[in-house]
Formats: C-alpha cells, sequence, structure tokens
C-alpha cells in the first residue's frame, strides 16, 4: 500500500493538487455557507421560515448562468473561459464579504419586507455554483487527468467546510425546551429556546469570503505558476477543441484513440442526472425530517459526517482505477435503495422506527454516511470516464448535474411545502406529551 501510495505522489505535483482542491472548492461553499445559516437567519428574516422556500427558487433561477453559457459557446468564437471563471470567482467573494454586512438589511417590495440583500447576494452564489458545473470541471480538460479528482475533492469539501464551522459556531446545538405552562393549567407547555451562537453570521460570511477568494487566487495559480502550467495537457491537433466546444462531434462518433459504446455514453449521463437528483436535490431537502426525530445529535453528526464522505469517497480516485460501468451499476442500485429507505424515515416523521433508542440514531446516521459516499464515488467515477474524452463529455456531465438537481430541488419543494407526506418534528412536542 505504502509503495502504492508512494508511486502515486511521485507522478504528480502535491501543489498543483492543492490549487486543483482550492479551486473545486469555490464551487458552491457561497450557496452552502448561507443555506448553514439559515436556523440563525430565520428567527430575524421578515419571511421567517418561508426563507428556504425562497431560496430553492433562486438557485433554481440560477441555472440561467449555465444557459446563457452554452449560448456563448454555441454562437461565439472566442476561447474566454478563463476570465469568465475569474469573474465569477470575483463576483462570488464581494458577495459573501459584502453579505456579511447586509445580511439582515431589510427593505419593502409590493409593500412587504423582504430580506432583499439577504437574497439577491445569494443569487450571485448561485450563479457561481450552477455555472461551476458546466465551466469548472470541463476546465480542468486543460490539466492532467490525476488533478481532476483534487478538484472533485474541493467541490465535496464546498459542503463539507461550511457545515463543520457552523457547527464550531454553535449553529444546531441541542435546543432547550423552557415549560411555558401557564398557571392553573394542567396541560404541559414547552418552548424551544434559541442558543447565540459563538460568533456571529457576519464573522462567518467573512470566513466563507475569505475562502472564496483563496479559491480565485489558486484558479489564478493555475493559470500563471510554471509548476501548475507544467502540469497542462497537449492536445493533438485531432483533439485542438474548447472542452466545452458545442461544435464538436459526439465522443463515440471521434477518432482520436478515446471511444465509449453510444449506449453507455448516454447511460452515463442519465445515471448522472439521478445521482445529482437524489444527492443535490431531494436528500438535502428532507435530510431534517429523516434525522431530526432521532434527536439533535444524530442530525448533526449525519450532517457532519455525511458531508465528509463524499469527498473522501471521491479521495478514492487517487488509489484506484477508472471504476467500469458494472461496478457503477452495482453502486447505483444500492443508492436508490438506501434512498428509498431515507425517504420512508423522512415520510414516517415524527414517529419514524427506532425512535428514542441508541439502535435508531446509529443506524440513521450510518445510512446517511454510506448514502452519501456512494454517491461522491459513483459521481467521481463517471466525471473520469468521461475526463478524455476529446468532445463535449465533461461539458454533458455538467449539463446532466444541473438538470438532475433542478428536477430533484423543484418536485422535493412541492412536496414538502404543498403535501403532508413530511411532518417536521419538535423535541419540545415529544416532552409535552410524555
Amino acid at each position: 500500500m505504502s509503495k502504492m501510495l508512494s508511486q502515486q505522489l511521485s507522478n504528480r505535483r502535491l501543489l498543483v493538487d492543492l490549487l486543483a482542491l482550492m479551486f473545486g472548492l469555490g464551487s458552491w461553499i457561497g450557496v452552502n455557507g448561507v443555506y448553514v445559516q439559515l436556523p440563525l437567519i430565520v428567527h430575524t428574516a421578515p419571511e421567517e421560515w418561508s426563507l428556504p422556500a425562497h431560496m430553492v427558487m433562486l438557485v433554481q433561477i440560477a441555472n440561467l448562468g449555465p444557459i446563457l453559457y452554452t449560448l456563448y459557446i454555441r454562437y461565439t468564437v472566442w476561447a474566454y473561459d478563463k476570465y469568465i471563471i475569474y469573474a465569477l470567482l470575483t463576483a462570488g467573494t464581494f458577495a459573501c464579504i459584502t453579505l456579511s454586512f447586509l445580511y439582515d438589511h431589510i427593505s419593502f417590495v409590493f409593500g412587504k419586507e423582504h430580506s432583499t440583500a439577504l437574497l439577491s447576494l445569494m443569487f450571485v452564489t448561485a450563479l457561481v455554483g450552477c455555472t461551476s458545473s458546466v465551466l469548472f470541471i470541463p476546465y480542468m480538460r486543460n490539466y492532467r487527468e490525476i488533478y481532476l479528482v483534487s478538484y472533485l475533492v474541493g467541490e465535496g469539501l464546498s459542503g463539507f467546510v461550511p457545515s463543520a464551522v457552523a457547527l464550531i459556531q454553535g449553529v444546531g446545538n441541542n435546543p432547550e425546551c423552557v415549560n411555558v405552562t401557564k398557571p392553573n393549567s394542567t396541560h404541559l407547555e414547552f418552548m424551544l429556546a434559541a442558543s447565540d451562537p459563538r460568533f456571529s453570521s457576519q464573522m462567518f460570511f467573512i470566513f466563507i469570503g475569505i475562502l472564496l477568494c483563496l479559491s480565485f487566487l489558486s484558479f489564478l495559480s493555475l493559470n500563471c505558476l510554471p509548476v501548475a502550467r507544467g502540469e497542462r495537457v497537449k492536445l493533438p491537433s485531432s483533439m485542438e477543441m474548447l472542452p466545452t466546444d458545442t461544435t464538436a462531434p459526439p465522443s463515440y462518433k471521434t477518432n482520436a484513440g478515446w471511444k465509449m459504446p453510444r449506449f453507455s455514453y448516454y447511460y452515463l449521463l442519465i445515471m448522472m442526472a439521478v445521482v445529482c437528483l437524489l444527492g443535490n436535490g431531494t436528500l438535502p431537502s428532507i435530510q431534517s425530517y429523516s434525522c431530526l426525530p432521532y434527536g439533535s445529535i444524530a442530525y448533526h453528526l449525519t450532517v457532519t459526517l455525511a458531508s465528509i464522505a463524499g469527498p473522501l469517497a471521491m479521495s478514492l480516485g487517487f488509489f484506484v482505477k477508472t471504476p467500469e460501468v458494472k461496478l457503477l451499476n452495482i453502486l447505483m442500485v444500492a443508492i436508490l435503495a438506501l434512498s428509498s429507505f431515507v425517504l420512508y424515515l423522512a415520510a414516517k416523521s415524527p414517529y419514524p422506527p427506532l425512535q428514542h433508542s441508541w439502535m435508531g440514531e446509529l443506524m440513521v446516521v450510518f445510512i446517511w454516511i454510506i448514502l452519501c459516499g456512494l454517491i461522491g464515488f459513483v459521481k467521481m467515477g463517471i466525471t473520469t470516464l468521461y475526463r478524455p474524452d476529446p468532445g463535449r463529455g465533461l461539458y454533458y456531465t455538467g449539463v446532466a448535474t444541473q438538470i438532475g438537481s433542478l428536477i430533484g430541488a423543484i418536485t422535493t419543494f412541492v412536496l414538502v411545502n404543498y403535501t403532508k407526506i413530511f411532518q417536521s418534528y419538535s423535541p419540545c412536542t415529544y416532552l409535552a406529551e410524555n
């Protein structure tokens, strides 16, 4: 094992790995940072608990970014991908820094109070995340294949890092239930008492802005440092085209030395869309319903450990060969089975099986860790299969990612907000009943 590891390390530049990782970190960290602050922000926001619904729709509207980029590369002949990435990361950095000072700013829109600054600036960070799927990943094709895994690990960490910092901050500490039973009343009543965080949302957003700035500097270094430029690949004449060139033929029709059966080419894109539908759209939306009934400790262990399971699974790409389609099929079956069970637990909220027992807590944490790890590994496997594609493979994986995420988010949004399938859980209700 140590010999294999030394061989892997000797064939790469660790500085370039770090730069690629930090570049990937900047993809979704802005959006994820706003989401993990919701438990603190909703108490003062005029939208209250409808604020997440507004945010979900804004993220979907931000898919305008990939659409505009697609039109750009289709109808122009100028290769300005690098400068577009510079602009996006710069905009994301300034949005997060500005957000730290204006996140609680309220203004009137059509006669009602709204968190206009928060929602507007989050839309900017969402543009960065949505466009990264069709721009950042294809751009990494300019570098040796081994650095694509580093980028994917960084992209996975864009969800874990904000969650870990939020846990340190104290977001989501075990809630305290205060007895507010009226005098001479036989009906017990409890109310949740919010606890003060260790540091403010302002400091949190400044920290996220600094990370986005580091992501910008890392991308700048990838393009300017000699050690990074030395790791770029020189495409043969038959492949001299933009990685996202929509005029390039589908890869199963090329003669550039890379082949994939036509059925597999489209099948893997559908698999990527389904995985992202679950991993980016559906499962995050119902995570609280499936975990909170087992207690706050189980919920926050799930958030933290599951967030790191994905990047860890992606990092296996450093040590294992590109997985075969047969293996991905097996893992996909496992993902669908575990996702169905998680949806069942969420639908049974607020009274799921094995509630108020250590077995139930262990079960839900373990299932989420395995599920997120499998999703991360399958996404890494599909992406690396398309990495040698001289045509539009990586661009199409980004499109599949966004389409799947969009369908999953909208579907789950409707189910959560307009049906009674998922019921929220309150520990204070449990105390009152017992």
